[in-house]
């Protein structure tokens, strides 16, 4: 092994050179720092020998000059001291030396250390002979990889539900724009507003994960979609034997399983009046109990809420908390409906068209100019999912490769139905014929009369009756409740 010794004591130095030389290594014996930091600038040494006391730059300084430049920071140091020198000897060690040897040098020390210094600067580069050669089979593996990386990262962003966003509109464009501000800021509460179908959940996802595909939890929860009841279990969780019905180990809610991720309220104007301060003390003080617990957790997780409503509105009929709106909404979006952004019609659709192809194994690749006319008459009171829908039910229905006027033959007879938006009007029915009466009327006692004949027209099928009025399910179950409740 190449060893570079460095002593200004002659006597000193002819020992050590012969003593190494004898266990068969090859010293370069020299009498002064500075001349030994030049060689150890120009050829590596494994292990460098230096006394600590010498003439202008001392060992000290040799030890730090080496360890800071690439060329000496794998070298192992070894301190010669004297017996009044210990603590400089413990200071070199701080400084990264490998050992020190008192002077006078006992041979046989001076043999074990060279040899586990020997031993060290071996593995080292065996090491790094193993991380050439893994880093130059990686490198021709990604080579081959690489042509698939975009595609797989796509497919990706789609499976985490980011791979529909169509920017092509400047209102979507300043969305998109907003929405990366916001996940650089994960503090930021933000509310997402818009009719449903437009893609709220899509945007909400998109302030999650940014650009990049993070791997902390995106956890939804959708308000509409759970009972009164077994609100504050799903959302908060619940301690064993908290109520009657609850699991008999305790449950981790929503707001717990989002941990360093985030949580998505959907549908938050539905959240019900009594657990809103409990919502709203855990944004104050970011910490919450399980139903039924003691325990008290941390909230780490960001807040995103989305509604298809004017919850400003909610806040002035009284029926949503003025205080928990204004925490919940320290950033603020609203999406356009798909009737109001033209521009993102025809991208939204080929995007549809060509994914959908791919998932049922069809060839369609393109729109036929009076197939991107007959689209763009529509008036899409279902917003983004019911042009998805329509793609895909055309896709389902046709072979390609290019979308035909005829495969949209649907779309002019009724049957692409209203796909969720709360304030469609069937085909036919003219808000202009309604006279209002002079005397005033209950808007609560019309609504809950709409629901009973919608839900008699349907024969007491109270699923089609709540697709039928925009609703979903639950969110009629509620009304009807809230009724007998009132009753």
């Amino acid at each position: 092994m190449r060893i570079l010794l460095v002593d200004d004591n002659k006597d000193s130095l002819q020992s050590l050179d012969i003593v190494l030389s004898d266990l068969g290594h090859e010293p370069l014996a020299l009498d002064n720092a500075v001349e030994a930091l030049a060689r150890a600038q120009r050829e590596f040494f494994p292990l460098v020998i230096t006394d600590i006391r010498m003439p202008g730059m001392d060992g000290l300084e040799l030890l730090g000059r080496l360890k800071s430049e690439p060329y000496g920071k794998d070298a192992d140091v070894v301190i010669l001291t004297g017996h009044g020198d210990m603590d400089t000897a413990i200071e070199a060690l701080r400084k990264g030396a490998y050992d020190f040897l008192n002077k006078p040098i006992n041979a046989r020390e001076l043999a074990a250390v060279v040899e586990r210094s020997a031993e060290r600067q071996s593995l080292l580069a065996e090491n790094h002979e193993f991380k050439t050669r893994f880093d130059t089979k990686v490198q021709e593996a990604t080579q081959d990889l690489r042509a698939n990386l975009d595609q797989t990262q796509r497919r990706l962003r789609e499976v985490c539900g980011v791979g529909a966003i169509v920017a092509a509109s400047p209102a979507m464009q300043r969305l998109v724009a907003e929405a990366q501000l916001y996940h650089r800021n994960p503090e930021v509460a933000v509310l997402i507003e818009g009719e449903t179908g437009t893609g709220k959940e899509i945007l909400a996802r998109l302030i999650h994960y940014g650009n990049a595909m993070l791997t902390t939890p995106f956890e939804p929860i959708n308000c509409a979609a759970i009972p009164t009841e077994l609100f504050e279990s799903e959302l908060f969780g619940h301690e064993a034997g908290a109520y009657t019905g609850s699991t008999r180990r305790g449950r981790s809610g929503k707001i717990e399983l989002a941990a360093n991720g985030t949580l998505f309220l959907d549908e938050i104007a539905e959240i019900p009046l009594g657990s809103q301060p409990k919502l709203l003390r855990v944004l104050e003080d970011r910490t919450f109990y399980r139903v039924g617990g003691i325990k008290r957790h941390e909230f780490k997780a960001r807040l995103i809420s989305a509604a298809n409503s004017d919850l400003a509105g909610l806040v002035a009929a009284g029926r949503f908390r003025r205080d928990l709106f204004h925490r919940i909404k320290v950033g603020y979006l609203v999406i356009p409906p798909l009737r109001a952004r033209a521009e993102d019609l025809e991208p939204l659709a080929l995007n549809f068209l060509v994914r959908e192809a791919s998932r049922k194994k069809k060839r369609f690749r393109s729109l036929h100019p009076a197939s991107l006319a007959l689209l763009q008459r529509h008036p899409w009171p279902g917003n983004v999912r019911e042009l998805e829908n329509v793609i895909e039910r055309a896709v389902l229905t046709a072979e390609g490769p290019e979308l035909l006027p005829e495969h949209l033959v649907f779309l002019s007879d009724g049957l692409s139905g209203d796909f969720g938006r709360n304030d469609a009007l069937a085909p036919g029915f003219d808000p202009s014929d309604i006279v209002l009466p002079e005397a005033g009327l209950n808007l609560d006692t019309l609504s809950q009369r709409i629901i009973h004949l919608a839900v008699e027209k349907f024969g007491g099928n109270k699923t089609k009756a709540a697709s039928y009025l925009g609703l979903s399910r639950y969110a009629l179950h509620r009304r009807l409740e809230g009724e007998k409740k009132d009753a």
